[in-house]
């Protein structure tokens, strides 16, 4: 690294710029850039006599610091990752002392240049200031991938982890001004990647290069070392060998900036005769035949065939096009034409078919050294309609038909089939409303093409609806998806047809509804059996209005109008159920709520009953009934008037009393009962029978509520002048019609109704 060694000038670089520091000077060897990097065996050890001095081409590095970070005198080196894991490798200088960085680079799929200014190739490095062996391997000391510059820094990084089929590029950077060499070795403790190609070396093909036959190419099954190949062309030979024709050269494609060749120019003598060869391998002037970059050679003796043929016209192989939307086609020839053969406005061709198709223009694909292998061919217009057609060769307007490499025309009318297959007609329908809570749609196909192979379509649909999973595709004809949330919804469909025609339509489809909410109320929850209950809907119909109520009432009748006055006809507990139907057809939930009804008690309060004044009275009521209470009134003269069997004690005034009885759900009834109070009879004990109207007759208060009472009255010698049986009659002091004189008179007064007789005496006073 460039500034570890020059700490005497750090004051120097506060004014400086740092890019003043790299003087690069230009790598010439090969070996010293990118695109020339030795190729890797990875049982190889690496020994670098000497390094040139040149480079200071700034790289990209994950080193954050001041420093400019450079490939001075650098060696580069690429290979490919076999086997994913661990790489451990080590780089030992000649001279201990002195200081080598590096770093990697994973290039697969980049420009071996990027490596100067794209930080997402980086790998590994270390650009420690230390003199000493450097490298990759966490038993030598490694701790991270990056160790950037400083005297202090780590030599040893972490082994970086390589991933099988990629591609690598490691600079080794010759810190130090002087040309000591090094070791580059790989492996070592913990290493589990595979840099070795295992891949055995062979021949692959073997072709004619040059039209009389004085040239073959020969190619590789892979990468080869340049070094191995005798420029003589002693490693091959063929058979059989003609007389006085022999290799003259060998040429290996890409030697000439590269350490490796995938490909060999053979030269011969004289042209070769036609016919059939084989090229074998052997031990050419160095002892070996040709190696792979692991020192494995190519068997000896083993061969491939090749022909050399007489010049032939070059015919059509093939075409590919569009086959649902034409506007060009591809031809394809199995060898080379030449580019300036090719009449740019297409007159070469003419297209035969179902309907008229003309040429626009032909352009010659990669032409390279004049050579192309392929002929775009465009129409004026695009070929939309199905149909079957052929591109006909001719001699167009520069007087003839294709040249082959070697000036042969091709065959005019010669022809090669193509077809425009007929297109999908994209379509499906849907129902114009459907209902949450589970929106089931069932999208119909209505997708058609003119040639009747619907039942070969595939099917792609998108239903717009993230939030269902992999629900959210199908491929079927006909499918039904099931929402469950409103809202608009852009559902896609994507046809191909037999012929690969590839149609799609999104349609919009906005027929989602929500589903109402069922909400009635009850007038009374509890009702007694005979009332009337009150049922009032206030379902809310979300976007629609309700146009249908469905009421079960719990008892086999049904009603359908919004609000129901009903009477049930018999006491138990009632489900009513609701469900209404809005003017979308969305249908809401059930509810339901319970509605009991209750009988009435019955209720006696038993037989009007008599009672003596100051006496006392059970009253026998009855009652029947779930839940009763009870409750008497007046209460007056009552022990308790909460129980159904009270007691009335010491009645003064005759009482009606009600007996109110209530069930369950508060169902009352009622029933009265009198109580009749025999007062104590008042007897005076004089009046006087002198018709003057004034106390004429003895009056005895309340005796006349006495209906069975029998009362006589006697004279002072026992006779009887007075009796009054069953309802009182006053008496008037008469004894069988005549007056009585004044004196006291004895009476036995029996009352009946269980009072005690009472006895006394009364005077007529005159």
């Amino acid at each position: 690294m460039l500034l570890s060694r020059l700490p005497i000038f750090i004051f120097i670089l506060l004014f400086i710029p740092v890019t003043s520091w790299a003087q690069t000077t230009p790598c010439t060897i090969l070996g010293q850039n990118p695109e020339t990097a030795f190729p890797v065996c990875g049982t190889s050890v690496f020994h670098m006599d000497t390094v040139p001095i040149c480079g200071q081409r700034r790289v990209a590095s994950l080193c954050v610091d001041d420093t400019m970070y450079t490939d001075k005198n650098p060696f580069w080196y690429k290979f490919t990752c076999f086997q994913s894991g661990k790489l451990a490798f080590f780089i030992t200088p000649d001279i201990l002392s002195e200081d080598y960085d590096w770093q990697l680079f994973d290039v697969t799929g980049k420009n071996p240049q990027d490596i100067y200014t794209d930080t997402s190739m980086f790998v590994a490095c270390s650009w420690s200031g230390l003199g000493g062996v450097t490298g990759a391997c966490e038993d030598s000391g490694g701790v991270s991938l990056v160790e950037c510059q400083g005297p202090f820094q780590n030599r040893f990084t972490l082994m970086p982890n390589l991933i099988v089929g990629h591609n690598y590029l490691l600079l080794v950077s010759h810190f130090e001004n002087t040309q000591f060499g090094y070791n580059l070795s790989f492996g070592g403790p913990g290493n589990t990647a595979v840099i070795t190609d295992t891949l055995p070396p062979h021949m692959f093909t073997a072709s004619r290069a040059t039209c009389d036959g004085t040239k073959i190419l020969v190619k590789l099954n892979k990468k080869m070392k340049c070094s191995t190949l005798m420029a003589d062309g002693t490693d091959f030979r063929i058979n059989p060998s003609p007389p006085g024709i022999f290799i003259t050269s060998a040429v290996g494609i890409g030697c000439s900036n590269a350490f490796d060749m995938d490909s060999v120019l053979l030269t011969f003598s004289a042209p070769l005769p036609l016919g059939n060869y084989n090229l074998i391998a052997k031990n050419g002037g160095d002892g070996n035949t040709i190696w792979d970059l692991c020192d494995n050679g190519i068997p000896v003796d083993e061969a491939i065939p090749f022909t050399v043929l007489s010049p032939l016209p070059v015919p059509f192989d093939h075409l590919t096009n569009n086959k649902c939307s034409t506007d060009s086609v591809i031809l394809y020839f199995p060898e080379t034409i030449k580019c300036s053969s090719v009449a740019p406005d297409g007159s070469d061709f003419f297209v035969t078919g179902t309907y008229p198709v003309n040429i626009s223009s032909a352009l010659p694909v990669n032409c390279f050294g004049g050579l192309a292998r392929q002929i775009v061919l465009h129409f004026n217009s695009t070929l939309l309609q199905p149909g079957n057609f052929q591109i006909v060769l001719r001699a167009g307007n520069d007087g003839n038909t294709l040249l082959s490499e070697c000036d042969t025309p091709s065959v005019a009318g010669i022809a090669i089939p193509f077809d425009v297959f007929p297109k999908p007609v994209v379509n499906f329908a849907f129902p114009d409303t459907v209902c949450l809570p589970d929106a089931s749609i069932t999208f119909t196909n209505l997708s058609s093409i003119s040639d009747g192979s619907e039942n070969l379509f595939q099917y792609r649909w998108n239903f717009d609806d993230p939030l269902s999973g992999p629900n959210n595709f199908s491929a079927l004809k006909t499918p039904t998806h099931v929402y469950t949330d409103t809202g608009q919804r852009n559902v896609y469909l994507r046809v191909t047809s037999n012929g690969g025609c590839v149609k799609d339509t999104t349609i919009l489809v906005n027929t989602i509804h929500p589903q109402p909410k069922t909400a009635f109320g009850i007038s009374k929850p509890n009702i007694c059996l005979g009332d009337a209950v009150f049922l009032t809907d206030s379902t809310n119909s979300m976007d629609g209005v309700t146009l249908q109520w469905n009421w079960d009432l719990g008892d086999g009748r049904v009603r359908n109008t919004q609000n129901v006055l009903y009477i049930y006809t018999a006491p138990q507990t009632y489900n009513v159920n609701l469900y209404t139907i809005n003017s979308f057809g969305c249908r809401s939930a059930m509810l339901s709520k319970p509605i009991n009804v209750h009988p009435y008690p019955t209720a006696h309060a038993g037989p009007d009953r008599t009672v003596l004044e100051g006496g006392s009275l059970s009253i026998n009521a009855a009652a029947t009934g779930d839940g009763l209470t009870y409750l008497w009134t007046p209460s007056q003269y009552l022990n308790r008037a909460d129980v159904i069997t009270p007691t009335c004690v010491d009645p003064k005034f005759d009482m009606l009393y009600t007996l109110t009885v209530t069930g369950k759900g508060g169902c009352i009834l009622t029933d009265d009962m009198y109580v009749d109070v025999l007062k104590i009879p008042r007897i005076p004990n004089t009046f006087s029978p002198n018709n003057d109207g004034i106390n004429d007759r003895w009056e005895i208060q309340y005796l006349e509520e006495y209906k069975s009472q029998q009362t006589q009255v006697f004279t002072r010698t026992g006779q009887k002048v007075f009796e009054s049986r069953g309802s009182y009659t006053a008496w008037n002091g008469r004894y069988k019609g005549k007056e009585l004189p004044m004196d006291t008179y004895y009476y036995i007064i029996e009352p009946g109704s269980g009072r005690d007789p009472l006895t006394g005496y009364v005077t007529i006073i005159k």
